[in-house]
């Protein structure tokens, strides 16, 4: 009996951008395109979690837009955009901040940013509060463990520990210990999980890429200090690495999701519709993709 083929789908980080996720999901699910496995990195992971448990776009959509589009969330979350900026928006506000000495201390002298209590309490309100094996379809997250250098794949245990690793800013969130082993943002590792697809699994890849574009800058205009150089230097390297990264997939889709900070939480609606736009524009060539690489495998069989 043949093995039925299976399609993953791999939700990329990009904080705010990432919510371009669910506008994918619901491109796909409109045209009858259900993924079978859902793997996600920091924003994605935590969309990737709640898809994985509900098996419906549209009612991911409503738990995270009920959520994130709180006037109570978006409060703090405006708070946290003074302190601090996963990428591009970073540097300006914390130098700012940093002359106030406040932030500034909290950044040397403790390791993160945002106390843990605050972190867990708020994504524990969003992430579903299952076993990995109690979700309807396979889930995995990726997270960078600082103490071996190396990405970690997380697929079992709790679900919301989990995603708390995948989702930790540097810097910024706390590190998330999971047994003897502490995790961060796995976005620093890997943008879009296709790898962390694999092991599950998967036979074809598509991709969600929200990251950053890299421009070139004004120097005089843009770099005041070393610190400036380098956090450029690291957006650079992580850009150049994520473009890299995503060569694994079958099919990849760039919303266009623009400048937005990491914490512009204002205008949900924009970045799901920039995800769906990207979904709906993509699906002939997707469908060619997938047509060509089940072909391709059926010639390499009979070879």
């Amino acid at each position: 009996m043949r093995r039925k083929r299976k399609l993953a789908l791999a939700l990329g980080g990009g904080g705010v951008r990432g919510l371009a996720n669910i506008g994918v999901l619901r491109a796909l699910e409109e045209v009858g395109i259900k993924p079978d496995i859902v793997t996600g990195t920091s924003m994605g992971a935590i969309v990737g979690s709640v898809y994985a448990d509900t098996l419906s776009a549209l009612e991911t959509q409503q738990i995270i837009k009920a959520f994130l589009g709180s006037e109570e969330f978006i409060k703090k979350a405006h708070r946290l955009s003074l302190s601090s900026e996963m990428d591009k928006g970073f540097l300006d506000r914390f130098y700012d901040t940093a002359k106030k000495g406040y932030f500034f201390y909290r950044f040397l002298f403790r390791k993160s940013v945002i106390s843990p209590e605050l972190f867990f309490m708020e994504m524990d309100k969003l992430v579903p509060e299952k076993e990995f094996s109690e979700l309807k379809i396979p889930f995995a997250c990726v997270a960078l463990d600082v103490v071996s250098g190396c990405s970690e794949i997380l697929h079992s245990g709790p679900v919301q520990l989990a995603v708390r690793a995948s989702s930790a800013v540097p810097g910024t969130l706390p590190p998330v210990t999971i047994e003897d082993r502490v995790f961060v943002d796995g976005g620093w590792v890997e943008t879009v999980p296709i790898t962390a697809a694999k092991f599950l699994g998967a036979d074809f890849v598509i991709g969600v890429d929200v990251s950053r574009e890299i421009k070139p800058i004004s120097f005089d205009k843009e770099i005041k200090n070393s610190m400036d150089i380098l956090f450029r230097s690291d957006d650079i390297a992580r850009s150049i690495m994520n473009t890299y990264r995503t060569m694994e997939a079958d099919f990849i889709i760039h919303p266009q999701v623009g400048e937005a900070d990491w914490s512009d939480f204002d205008n949900l609606d924009y970045y799901i519709a920039a995800g769906f736009r990207a979904g709906k524009d993509g699906i002939m060539s997707l469908k060619r993709a997938r047509r060509f690489k089940k072909f391709k495998s059926i010639l390499w069989k009979k070879n």
